[in-house]
C-alpha cells in the first residue's frame, strides 16, 4: 500500500517498464483518502544534487539523513506528476522529519499560488 510521505523508486517513462536503471526515487505527497482508494498517487520526482548546484524556489534541499537516498537530493515540485501504483517499487524509506514535510508543502503553496 502506497502511504503518504513515502518513498520509493518508479518507473517516471511509462516505456522503461520494470528497469531499474529507468527508475528514479520520488516523494508521494497525495492525501492516504487517494492513495489507499484508487490505483494513483501524486508524486514528486527528486534529482540528486552536488554542493554548487542552484535550488529553485520550488525545490526542496533534502538530505540524506532525513531520505535515506545514497545522495542529498532536491524534490522538485515543478516536476509534479500522477502515476499508477504499478509503476512504484515498494516503499524504500518514509520522509518522518516534520521540518521537511513543511518545507515541501510551503513549495508546493508557491507552485500553485494558494
Amino acid at each position: 500500500m502506497v502511504s503518504k510521505w513515502d518513498i520509493t523508486y518508479c518507473a517516471l517513462d511509462s516505456a522503461q517498464g520494470s528497469e531499474q536503471k529507468g527508475k528514479r526515487p520520488v516523494l508521494i505527497v497525495s492525501n492516504d483518502a487517494v492513495n489507499h482508494a484508487l490505483t494513483v498517487s501524486t508524486v514528486l520526482p527528486f534529482s540528486s544534487v552536488g554542493p554548487d548546484d542552484k535550488v529553485y524556489p520550488t525545490e526542496v534541499l533534502l538530505t540524506t539523513d532525513v531520505t535515506n537516498l545514497p545522495k542529498d537530493s532536491v524534490v522538485m515540485i515543478q516536476q509534479i506528476r500522477t502515476i499508477a501504483h504499478a509503476r512504484l517499487d515498494s516503499r524504500t524509506s518514509f520522509l518522518a522529519d516534520l521540518d521537511s514535510r513543511e518545507r515541501v508543502l510551503n513549495a508546493i503553496r508557491l507552485y500553485f499560488e494558494t
